[in-house]
């Protein structure tokens, strides 16, 4: 059967059968890939009928049938090449074998030869040998023709194997033909000497007893089994063919190696026809693709436009919230403002017990509406990333004191409150004291708003564990460690699964019972973990709550706690606003009518000289005709606000008006807010609504018109060499307490507004005074000093006041420029170091104090 395969070429027939069915199939898979026409996008469409016919297909079908054509014409010529290479290899064995038995006389070997003869014998193992050395040959033997004589004497082979003609074996060995190791059985036998078998190879048979090598190339049938031939000659004494040498091999090794040369062949043609499919199919999958991608692209531009769009609705409702939370801030501060100002006239003059009782009432409620307004900027801050920590060092007993005055007035009378002193935690540590006051008073504020009876416990430890990537501290894995615990209504699980979202309590039972914007612990929980804690709550309804953060514990290194200085709190004055020591010429610019009278009153009341006008027009055309010493401008006013009209009054009017001290008041209470208006060129802000103590301190911390005159013209000393600029020369102290305590009127929260303050002013007043010293320009140093003296006097900062007020003067005097620039460089870097330890101690007076503070209010 494998034969007539090869040889009626039915393999290679099947091979071509399988591509072409493979080529239209991969047509058809084309022709499914390609997306239908489109109705929306019809520029993309592609007649899918134009894939799989055309000039395309007609091709590709053509190159099929050339590469089927040229791999049959390379497959028989394998073939050939295989058939030859084993013909060249039996004409090399038969010959020899041939000319081996010729000289051991086969001649003389016929049917009276007795098996025992020993020229028989070396015959016969001469074909063993030859055997052994060559394991491809599977049988050797020597052959005659028939006589007639034989025919009469010797019995005849089988009818079913006699397809060809007869011959005779004459020399015949023992042969393994079943490769078991052993010769047994009839097949395996020696032959007899003049045994007759039929052999169908009669053409190369007959051509081998003319005296030619020959090699049967079609496999022949035996009652030995089948195989493939060749056939030699064996000359005798006269020259003449007496007889043949046949070589057997297994026609099955032969078919092998014939099969395996042609699919080896086929397998190469295979690999390049599968090449050229694939290259058909990956161009055609390419097109189809490609009128994919142009419907693809058609519809992403759709999607891209829409995404577009809602990207801009975003964009556009982002600008709305943070319009609406400036806007809102600005609307509620505005009438803040004038109720808590006119609460405070009212509160200052003669009231009985009963109106200063309502009145009470009236800055509570404001002020917790304040609150509430302060949290929502707090969670806008934390949501947009804005919020930044501060890390000084503090006193945390006092600040835990602080959190206590602070929340008592919330408990009612069946409700303990317990604080236990910290336990293993240092005096002083490191951290921003403000919002972490802001978290305790949070937690406890709240633990007391939703305690009845019972009470709440707070307690701080020094819990050491492993570090952690948040542990900032000197001490790897301390933290400390504060836990809130009340026994109020307590929560389920699943109000404690989301106590910490923003804008939600336990359920609207509780807010309607408690009130509340579900902020607070919000804005803890993120504040928490920008401190590098977790905020967490474990409670069981009606027993009560536990909340629990920890931060990382830093200390100070070298700073002992007696350096710290403590300040018990002052008491403010109710009865009166005090009076100013130098009245001021002061323009208020105020478009709103309660807060422009609020104001007014308030100033008026101090001593101050007030002229107040409604619009920035109007303020314009007052310093084109007036001198004043400050003018407090509104920032939001129709038609020219406040930022405009200030760089109108910096560019067009000419000095003395355009260097007038301007400072903002503003309802809107963003840090940028305060930016923009000190770009705009205003000296400082205050943000509404803002205590009667610190718009006094801000106003009066600017020298009067007068006294800028009288110390611009006035002669210098004569100066017989250059002021010392040691810094540690004992001339003043760095901080005069009393002066910022007066200045503040014994406000410690005006003195932490004031803190903020000089911290972002300090700076940009300084590079100024370096630049006007760099280009050497007297009167800009001058007015530079001046503005420095006019801080330094406002925090208390003597040393520094006194130095500034050297430059000042030396500034207004002639000398070399050698001489100047020694002098203006040393002094300058005696300012910087007066200042920098000014507000190192302006810092530790304030955390040293105890004074009531309120955390959440936020005016910076």
């Amino acid at each position: 059967m494998w034969q007539a395969w090869y040889e009626y070429r039915i393999d290679y027939a099947l091979f071509t059968i399988v591509f072409l069915v493979g080529h239209s199939s991969i047509l058809s898979r084309i022709r499914r890939a390609m997306p239908p026409p489109s109705t929306t996008h019809p520029e993309t469409s592609t007649s899918p009928e134009a894939i799989g016919s055309g000039l395309r297909t007609r091709l590709s079908f053509c190159i099929l049938v050339l590469l089927l054509i040229g791999g049959f014409i390379a497959v028989e010529t394998a073939d050939r090449v295989q058939r030859s290479r084993m013909r060249q290899q039996v004409f090399g064995i038969a010959p020899t074998y041939a000319v081996e038995l010729q000289q051991l006389g086969h001649a003389n070997i016929d049917e009276q030869t007795s098996p025992d003869d020993p020229q028989y014998l070396r015959m016969i193992e001469a074909q063993k040998r030859w055997l052994s050395v060559n394991p491809q040959v599977t049988d050797i033997y020597t052959m005659r023709r028939v006589t007639e004589l034989d025919l009469s004497t010797r019995p005849l082979p089988d009818r079913e194997n006699n397809n060809g003609h007869l011959y005779k074996i004459i020399v015949d060995s023992e042969t393994d033909y079943s490769g078991d190791g052993r010769i047994e059985g009839v097949r395996e036998s020696r032959t007899e000497i003049g045994e007759i078998f039929s052999d169908s190879s009669v053409e190369q048979i007959e051509q081998a007893f003319r005296g030619v090598t020959t090699f049967a190339n079609q496999p022949s049938r035996d009652r030995w089994g089948k195989w493939v031939s060749a056939y030699a000659p064996l000359f005798d004494a006269d020259g003449k063919v007496e007889a043949l040498v046949g070589v057997d091999f297994p026609a099955g090794n032969y078919i092998h190696s014939i099969i395996l040369t042609r699919l080896g062949a086929m397998g190469i043609i295979a690999a390049l026809i599968t090449l050229f499919l694939g290259a058909v199919t990956s161009i055609g999958m390419l097109k189809a693709g490609i009128v994919a991608q142009q419907r693809s692209h058609a519809l992403l531009q759709d999607q891209r436009d829409l995404a577009t769009q809602a990207a801009a609705q975003a964009r556009q409702a982002a600008i709305i919230k943070n319009q609406f939370l400036a806007n809102m801030s600005h609307e509620i501060r505005t009438p803040m403002h004038g109720i808590l100002g006119t609460a405070e006239l009212m509160t200052r003059s003669s009231l009985d017990e009963q109106q200063r009782h309502y009145m009470y009432m009236i800055q509570t409620s404001a002020k917790g509406l304040l609150t509430v307004l302060n949290d929502i900027l707090d969670f806008s801050k934390v949501d947009s990333g804005q919020m930044t920590l501060e890390s000084v060092p503090f006193e945390l007993k006092d600040l835990l004191s602080q959190t206590m005055h602070a929340v008592v007035n919330l408990k009612n009378e069946e409700v303990d409150l317990q604080f236990q002193p910290p336990v293993g935690v240092p005096e002083i540590i490191v951290g921003d004291p403000t919002r972490l006051r802001q978290v305790l008073i949070n937690l406890v504020g709240n633990a007391l708003k939703f305690t009845e009876q019972g009470r709440v416990t707070v307690t701080v430890e020094n819990e050491t564990r492993d570090a952690t990537t948040l542990d900032t501290s000197d001490s790897k894995g301390s933290r400390i460690a504060f836990t809130i615990t009340d026994t109020g209504i307590g929560m389920t699980q699943q109000q404690q699964a989301k106590i910490f979202e923003a804008f939600t309590q336990g359920d609207s039972s509780t807010t309607r019972r408690f009130g509340g914007t579900g902020l607070g612990l919000s804005i803890s929980s993120q504040l928490v973990e920008l401190m590098g804690g977790r905020l967490q709550v474990s409670s069981v309804p009606n027993e009560g709550s536990s909340f629990r953060f920890d931060i990382p514990l830093r200390t100070t290194n070298g700073v002992e706690p007696h350096e710290i200085a403590k300040t018990q709190p002052l008491e403010t004055s109710t009865k009166s606003f005090g009076q100013c020591d130098q009245p001021r010429e002061l323009l208020l610019v105020e478009d709103g009518a309660i807060n422009r009278t609020v104001a007014e009153t308030m100033l008026r009341s101090r001593g101050h000289r007030v002229t107040s006008v409604s619009n920035a027009k109007d303020a314009i055309e007052q310093l084109r005709l007036h001198s004043f010493d400050l003018v407090l401008m509104d920032v939001q006013m129709p038609e020219i606000d406040g930022l405009t009209a200030t760089q109108i009054i910096r560019n067009d009017l000419p000095a003395p008006a355009s260097e007038v001290p301007i400072v903002a008041l503003t309802a809107h209470a963003m840090r940028e807010d305060r930016q923009r208006c000190l770009d705009a060129g205003m000296n400082d802000c205050l943000t509404k609504p803002y205590p009667p103590e610190v718009l006094f301190e801000t106003i009066e911390s600017f020298a009067t018109h007068t006294d800028n005159q009288d110390d611009l013209v006035s002669s210098p000393q004569p100066i017989e060499k250059s002021p010392s600029t040691n810094v540690d020369e004992p001339s003043a102290e760095p901080l005069n307490r009393e002066v910022i305590l007066h200045n503040v009127g014994g406000d410690l929260q005006v003195l932490a507004m004031l803190v903020q303050t000089i911290t972002d002013e300090l700076p940009p007043q300084m590079q100024r005074l370096q630049q006007a010293i760099e280009v050497g320009d007297s009167t800009q140093i001058a007015r530079a000093a001046h503005t420095l003296k006019g801080t330094a006097s406002a925090i208390g900062a003597t040393r520094a006041q006194e130095i500034a007020d050297r430059l000042e003067t030396f500034s207004s005097g002639e000398t070399s420029q050698e001489k100047s620039s020694h002098f203006f460089n040393n002094q300058m870097k005696a300012l910087a170091s007066a200042f920098d330890l000014a507000q190192t101690e302006l810092k530790k007076f304030l955390r040293s104090s105890s004074g009531r503070e309120n955390p959440g209010n936020e005016t910076l």
